[in-house]
């Protein structure tokens, strides 16, 4: 798969947690980066909360619902989740 395809598919993997989703997902973005690719904040905020499991949709829906996501830093996104990730 390339860089591109590997982002476009982008999943967060079973029992996987937060911060190696992320690491998963900064290392492609930086890839795609030094390529040239560059996406905006938002575009990587919508991927990573697409990627999540169903078991997520209801803090996903109550993020967008709170969080202007236009605005959230991808660190802020990420502490959120990981919060959320210990409830689970």
């Amino acid at each position: 798969l390339t860089l591109l395809g590997k982002y476009e598919l982008f999943e967060m993997e079973e029992n996987e947690s937060i911060q190696t989703m992320f690491g998963r997902f900064q290392t492609i973005i930086n890839g795609l980066s030094f390529l040239g690719r560059t996406y905006d904040n938002f575009d990587h905020i919508e991927k990573l909360l697409c990627s999540l499991p169903r078991k997520w949709r209801p803090q996903v829906t109550a993020l967008k619902a709170s969080k202007n996501l236009e605005k959230l830093p991808l660190e802020e996104l990420i502490r959120l989740l990981k919060v959320h990730e210990m409830e689970l």
